[in-house]
């Protein structure tokens, strides 16, 4: 890790993370293999997802030396990471919410199959269809209006987020896209 000492909320995202993984098996969720948390030596060990990140094969994939997605590889990134979420929320022995998600934290394996990452945002889902307030955390595009207006937290809050991530997968635009005219710069006003 960073510089070697985690403190505050970066240790509270490093065990939560820690906490969430190992209680989900997906194949849609990347896989925690060990960690380590002993003093000031602190590591997390994943399983290798060898093609990267999302937004490397969305929006720099010229850069990268890499091909355009075509729309079925699209398509199946987008119900890997539907599966994912859909585990995450209803499947799991505990339903979890995904404040985070992002195509920075959707991570392919060498068969494009997607895997959803980045769990030190992570909350339990409250039960039945209430809500539960926190702090406001995750990445701006991503966030769904009324949980950023209110800092409550629900499953919707991650199903708001793969609709963005969704719009991406289609237009090839990012969330934010500060080049564009201002009625399109963010692509679920423009959507």
């Amino acid at each position: 890790m960073e510089n070697g000492i985690i403190t505050g909320k970066g240790l509270t995202e490093f065990k939560s993370e820690i906490a969430v993984l190992t209680q989900v098996r997906h194949r849609h969720l990347v896989g925690l293999l060990g960690y380590c948390l002993d003093g000031n030596e602190k590591l997390l060990v994943y399983e290798y997802m060898p093609q990267g990140t999302l937004s490397q094969h969305l929006f720099n994939w010229a850069e990268e030396g890499l091909k355009p997605l075509e729309w079925t590889k699209r398509l199946t990134i987008a119900l890997d990471v539907a599966r994912g979420v859909e585990y995450l929320h209803s499947l799991a022995h505990q339903s979890f919410i995904h404040r985070d998600l992002k195509p920075s934290n959707i991570l392919l394996g060498d068969d494009m199959r997607a895997k959803v990452a980045d769990f030190g945002l992570v909350r339990l889902a409250p039960e039945g269809k209430g809500a539960i307030e926190t702090r406001i955390a995750g990445t701006f595009r991503y966030l769904a209006p009324e949980y950023g207006v209110t800092g409550r937290v629900t499953i919707k809050v991650a199903v708001f987020s793969f609709g963005v991530i969704l719009m991406e997968l289609i237009t090839g635009r990012k969330a934010l896209d500060e080049s564009q005219p201002e009625e399109s710069m963010h692509i679920v006003t423009w959507f």
